[in-house]
């Protein structure tokens, strides 16, 4: 009778441990489940979504333009759970480098969360429009002084100076030269230009040779010379020494590939 006794009490006792240790693995299982459920409610609520975007300092690029671009960024989930428009964890930099890549005229895109006010502020810069690159069928694009070709120009501006050559194909997003050279052929036509010789365009047509066209005729020159300051100053006193002798001197153009020998044909 005892002994039934134990057994029974023994059962008992083993169905306890089984259903505690039970019970033990469903809390192991569910509180995450449950806390990682709460965890995406959260992180989906309204009052953690971006509701705006604030551009500033845009000038060509349209703003709205900017703030559909921005919105299309932050629509969708990432791993189909959590929403990219979730404030706390949009990234920045990747924002930024998304409105950068669509967006060729801008130059610098700073964001900046409201957290309260649930937006974005998104200051621009853009580049500026120095020189225009143009293609041997007459398309032509803005390029900074550094030589980067950011946009199609629906018009040619005529104090642009135009660049040919160099680039095949889609020069957009290229670099026309490195930014060395592109100060070295500025300075070239600055000192011109203070002396009254008008730099229309630069077509490079090979590793050593180059024309600038000027109203005063063809200027030849090297684009791999370090120093086109020299160069400049060399045909302009060239130029202003023969027409010293004669006014009325029209130059088919100026040769000054060849150092401190300079030759040069008259119409």
């Amino acid at each position: 009778m005892k002994n039934n006794r134990y057994k029974k009490t023994s059962s008992i006792i083993a169905k306890r441990r089984k259903a505690r240790r039970y019970v033990g693995i469903f809390l192991k299982i569910s509180l995450p489940v449950a806390f990682f459920i709460g965890l995406v409610f959260l992180l989906r609520a309204d009052f953690l979504q971006v509701k705006s975007f604030e551009v500033l300092s845009a000038e060509t690029v349209q703003t709205e333009s900017i703030k559909n671009a921005a919105s299309d960024f932050i629509s969708g989930t990432n791993f189909f759970l959590l929403p990219r428009s979730n404030i706390l964890f949009l990234s920045k930099a990747n924002l930024a480098a998304a409105l950068l890549s669509k967006f060729g005229r801008l130059e610098n895109v700073e964001v900046n969360k409201q957290f309260f006010s649930r937006s974005i502020k998104l200051s621009v810069s853009e580049r500026k429009e120095d020189f225009l690159w143009c293609s041997d069928q007459g398309k032509c694009f803005f390029m900074t002084k550094d030589g980067f070709i950011f946009d199609l120009a629906s018009f040619v501006v005529a104090d642009k100076v135009i660049f040919r050559g160099l680039l095949n194909g889609n020069p957009l997003m290229k670099n026309f030269s490195t930014p060395e050279k592109m100060q070295n052929y500025s300075g070239f036509i600055e000192i011109l230009k203070n002396a009254d010789f008008q730099i229309s365009s630069i077509n490079i047509e090979s590793n050593d040779k180059a024309t600038a066209k000027s109203n005063t005729g063809d200027i030849i020159f090297s684009p791999d010379e370090e120093d086109l300051s020299t160069v400049a100053q060399n045909v302009i006193l060239l130029i202003n020494n023969i027409k010293s002798k004669t006014p009325s001197a029209q130059f088919s153009y100026v040769d000054a590939r060849f150092g401190n020998k300079i030759f040069y044909k008259l119409y």
